[in-house]
């Protein structure tokens, strides 16, 4: 009885796609990873600052003025407080809700580009 040679494994070209979609993948890690830290920075800035003492009573200078200083402490880029931060109140006796939204565009290769949009809220002097 003859028993052939059987070869397993991948081939070359096998390799390449598999190694191709794994550096596509890792590409778009870390190109989309320092956005969404910087989300994460400006969520925890805005949490934080909604639960300081007094902030139900901040006017919307006062409150670019604290974001602004958390900001520049925490190195948030991509916000531009003047146009992207709502500062709005439902009815007289709600309280403030404070809203950041914005958008990163991120190129990726070429003429590829990703799109990100963030949409971060907080209510000063919630109970």
């Amino acid at each position: 009885m003859r028993r052939g040679n059987r070869q397993s494994g991948i081939t070359f070209w096998g390799l390449l796609v598999v190694a191709a979609l794994v550096a596509f993948f890792v590409l778009l890690f870390f190109k989309l990873l320092p956005p969404y830290i910087n989300n994460a920075k400006v969520k925890t800035d805005l949490s934080s600052m909604a639960s300081q003492p007094g902030a139900a009573t901040m006017t919307r200078q006062d409150i670019i003025n604290a974001l602004y200083r958390r900001f520049e402490i925490d190195d948030v880029s991509y916000v531009h407080l003047k146009t992207d931060l709502h500062v709005t109140r439902p009815d007289p006796n709600s309280p403030l809700v404070v809203q950041i939204a914005y958008e990163v565009r991120v190129p990726l290769a070429y003429n590829v580009t990703a799109l990100l949009d963030f949409n971060d809220v907080a209510q000063l002097g919630a109970k």
